[in-house]
């Protein structure tokens, strides 16, 4: 399995690349790093072109897999596949950038559900009902499955909870406590208080 740190949006909201903010004394995207390779992953970071320069001052060139413009999309479908181009056989454990407040160890129970499971998809944490896409574990049969539908025209949206529609998915409950590591920092505005 390898971890991959979705850093490759446009951050419209933020007005600037969200990835390459400082917390602490790291980039959100080294945090995000640190965090899968705790839990015991390889980590690689998905990147636009546009990105690519900038991200070298802070990871090294195997660290980094660049969309592959040829497919039409936008948004996290678009690292995603493009991560999948890259490493065809293996799964991918996602951490989008932003989610500042994710902890180790709620990625290492999800890795737990997937080791203890064989017939699922995609591994995901529901938040108040809600699925949270960007902090899950796809496995390379259900990236396979959403690249051909993509390739055969039927895969209508890019959305990454429409991906999960076509996938069979195991849900874990994350615990109230546990909520705020799923808040995602897309603004100034939210990020006063940290």
């Amino acid at each position: 399995m390898l971890g991959i740190v979705l850093c490759g949006g446009e951050s419209l909201r933020m007005g600037e690349d969200k990835g390459l903010l400082i917390h602490g004394r790291r980039t959100w995207a080294q945090l995000a790093a640190a965090k899968l390779k705790a839990a015991g992953l390889d980590v690689k970071c998905s990147v636009n072109a546009d990105q690519r320069l900038k991200y070298l001052s802070y990871f090294n060139e195997d660290q980094l897999i660049t969309d592959d413009i040829s497919p039409k999309l936008k948004g996290p479908l678009l690292g995603v596949l493009s991560a999948h181009a890259a490493h065809p056989d293996e799964d991918l454990f996602l951490l989008a950038c932003d989610l500042l407040l994710m902890e180790s160890g709620i990625l290492e129970k999800l890795i737990q559900t997937a080791q203890s499971a064989t017939t699922a998809d995609a591994f995901i944490y529901l938040r108040d009902g809600e699925q949270e896409p960007l902090c899950g574990i796809y496995r390379a049969k259900g990236l396979k499955k959403i690249s051909r539908l993509l390739h055969d025209g039927e895969l209508k949206r890019h959305s990454m909870k429409f991906v999960l529609s076509h996938l069979e998915v195991s849900e874990s409950i994350a615990g109230t406590a546990d909520y705020r590591c799923f808040g995602n920092f897309n603004s100034r505005a939210s990020l006063e208080g940290l």
